[in-house]
């Protein structure tokens, strides 16, 4: 039996948003899934004669799109779209095998 701690969450980031020579007016709230997840294996399997790999990554469950207004060059401005992320959660990743 594998007993096992997820700290995997949300992480937020209040900062300007900056794409290009445009930044953001006000300070926006980023975020980015962070935090581990506990299990990964490394096994051998007699049926396929080669090592099995299983790991699991903090990854987003949940996004939606903000909008931003950036100041540019000149004065002008624009909208920009981000991506937020709401909701994150433990997930099953594809583990590359080893090159013997």
């Amino acid at each position: 039996m594998f007993v096992f701690v997820a700290d995997c969450g949300v992480k937020k980031n209040v900062t300007h948003l900056v794409v290009g020579d445009c930044r953001s007016r006000n300070k926006v709230e980023l975020t980015s899934c962070e935090g581990s997840c506990g299990i990964s294996s490394s096994m051998y399997s007699a049926v396929s004669k080669k090592m099995m790999h299983s790991c699991t990554c903090c990854q987003e469950m949940k996004t939606s799109e903000k909008n931003v207004e950036m100041l540019c060059p000149g004065d002008s401005t624009q909208t920009h779209k981000y991506i937020y992320v709401d909701e994150c959660s433990c997930h099953v990743a594809e583990c590359k095998e080893a090159s013997s």
